[in-house]
């Protein structure tokens, strides 16, 4: 799990020490449920998750037998080699690696297990962390050593407040009693961070909530609470008691939310569904953490990408996954267009000519709606056109800055559409710079908006140019960039007002004449050098362009089948209370 590096439990004189009385709820209602709160956490997680992480499998053996194991599958018994894994954890570090995640089956269990966080710690990772059920830790002198070998953080799987709970979860009498004593352990040596891991499932969401006061009256302030998943044990063995209705346990886990508003108090959420977490908008899930979901399942999608060979869990498991956006739904089309030659829009970089020549024998058969040119010349775009197979019927775009549009119109060629970018924009067309151009975007942040919305402005604009005027709302790969410069909803709908056409928003934001975003988009970065899409780079894509959500109030909506609602970051932003349902009196 991302975590913080500071902040995530309070000084060790002022924790709890086996007084796990509940947590005062009189006293959590003094806190504020701020924005400003929110956002410093926000940017305190997207920190942490854009720190590089290795992640290190030690063993396919566990000394718990947890009913929700969805690393079953890979038990069998095993410990990997000591020289094998100093290798793989060496080779992470030359790749950039900041963070050792060192991981199982159960980590612990492995009798190198310290040698190799104190290898870590001396090739220069800067934080060493494992996951663990916490049973070694349980042993003093094995805390201490762990700590003394460089162990930074230590990420306990708890599942229940009581031992009768947890115990049954992790099918091993004893187990909550050992993990709490190896949680005080670690407190009593201090310098090792200490934080939860909690599996939501039928027999638990109703106790999360007292699971984190337990856990706070010991002084953590960091969990991660991770939706159940269809793999492994819990899918195949113990289906009918993990698997559960998330509409009639919401109210439970809305109370365990509330701890989000407490100064220093970091929740996480993994593979929540997004549409449920209206009003707690700042527990969507990183999207980047789809990266590590892949990883743990790589063969799955790479397999599928290269040979077409559906992931192993496919089937039923699928409308039980968190992934099925970004696997089933997507990656298997974005296979079939690429296959079938049928991606909507092609998208390329003129600075990136060597990136073309290697992809182009897999990219020459498609045929696009539309070709999609970034350049800063107008010359480079012009010479890249002429080294390109498509004909006059896709629509061609230039993405240029603005002072490249006169030249470009001279010998518009191929080109018909244009894609602007910032205030200069706005300028160029005030000067009536594009007017020979089919289709003119402009790519909207909040001084552009500002600027379109002016009175002098909007009647400055010559009509027949402002007809072509479509404003694009920009996608980001991370939330503070959204933040940094999208306009808010309020300013969409005034631009709506004021007549201007936009797009990649929904209906009920850009009115009737909304239009779609760049979806099923294909770079020849996307290509691989086997000539195959690549997994990472798919991965980004669909991050960056596909990855959207609605609320759960939508699925009343007249148009719920053909809208795609709003990109994940700028949803994060603004909040599913932006999505105003439309309904056959207003549509």
């Amino acid at each position: 799990m991302p975590t913080i590096m500071s902040g995530n439990s309070v000084p060790s004189e002022n924790r709890t020490t086996g007084d796990h009385e509940r947590v005062d709820r009189a006293e959590e209602t003094a806190f504020v449920d701020s924005a400003d709160l929110f956002v410093e956490k926000d940017i305190t997680k997207e920190t942490a998750v854009k720190q590089k992480r290795v992640w290190v499998r030690l063993t396919r053996l566990c000394n718990q037998r947890c009913t929700f194991c969805l690393d079953s599958w890979n038990q069998n018994g095993t410990m990997v080699k000591a020289s094998e894994l100093q290798a793989f954890i060496r080779r992470g570090y030359e790749q950039g690696g900041e963070r050792l995640i060192l991981s199982g089956g159960e980590a612990t269990v492995h009798p190198d297990f310290l040698k190799l966080c104190r290898y870590g710690k001396e090739l220069g990772y800067r934080w060493v962390q494992t996951v663990t059920n916490g049973q070694m830790f349980a042993y003093p002198d094995f805390a201490r050593k762990a700590k003394l070998s460089g162990l930074d953080e230590a990420t306990f799987s708890m599942h229940g407040h009581d031992a009768k709970l947890h115990d049954r979860l992790v099918g091993l009498p004893g187990a909550f009693d050992r993990a709490n004593q190896g949680i005080r352990n670690l407190q009593a040596l201090g310098g090792v961070v200490v934080n939860i891991d909690i599996v939501i499932n039928r027999m638990n969401v109703a106790h999360i909530r007292d699971i984190i006061d337990f856990y706070m009256n010991m002084g953590i302030r960091e969990f991660d609470l991770l939706y159940i998943v269809p793999f492994g044990r819990g899918f195949e063995e113990y289906r009918e008691q993990l698997f559960f209705n998330l509409d009639d346990s919401f109210e439970h886990l809305q109370r365990a939310f509330e701890v989000s508003a407490q100064p220093g108090v970091y929740l996480w959420t993994n593979r929540f569904p997004v549409s449920y977490l209206e009003g707690y908008e700042h527990l969507i899930q990183e999207p980047h953490k789809l990266h590590s979901e892949v990883n743990g399942g790589r063969h799955n999608f790479d397999g599928y990408l290269k040979t077409g060979t559906p992931p192993d869990c496919y089937g039923e498991r699928c409308n039980h996954c968190f992934l099925n956006g970004l696997c089933k739904t997507t990656m298997f089309r974005y296979r079939t267009l690429f296959l079938e030659g049928t991606f909507r829009r092609i998208r390329i970089d003129a600075d990136r000519p060597a990136d073309w020549d290697r992809a182009a024998p897999r990219l020459v058969n498609q045929t696009p709606n539309v070709v999609h040119i970034e350049a800063k010349t107008a010359k480079a775009a012009q010479q890249l056109v002429s080294r390109l197979p498509y004909d006059d019927k896709p629509l061609w775009v230039a993405e240029l800055p603005v002072e490249e549009v006169v030249t470009l119109a001279r010998e518009p060629g191929r080109f018909r559409g244009l894609r602007l970018k910032g205030q200069r924009a706005i300028e160029g067309l005030l000067a009536g710079v594009g007017a020979e151009f089919d289709r003119i975007e402009v790519v909207l942040n909040q001084d552009v908006a500002n600027k379109l919305l002016l009175p002098e402005t909007n009647t400055s604009l010559e009509p027949e140019l402002k007809k072509k005027l479509v404003l694009v709302l920009p996608n980001h790969p991370y939330l503070s960039e959204s933040r940094a410069n999208d306009p808010g909803v309020e300013q969409l709908r005034d631009l709506v007002t004021a007549q201007y056409r936009l797009a990649n928003v929904p209906r009920c934001i850009g009115g009737d004449n909304a239009t779609a975003g760049d979806f099923d988009e294909i770079t020849p970065q996307m290509v691989g050098a086997d000539l195959h899409l690549d997994t990472d780079l798919y991965v980004d894509r669909y991050i960056e362009g596909e990855y959207y959500s609605k609320s759960l109030r939508c699925k009343d909506c007249v148009v719920f089948h053909e809208c795609r609602g709003l990109h994940i970051n700028y949803l994060r932003n603004v909040g599913l209370g932006a999505l105003k349902p439309l309904f056959k009196a207003n549509n």
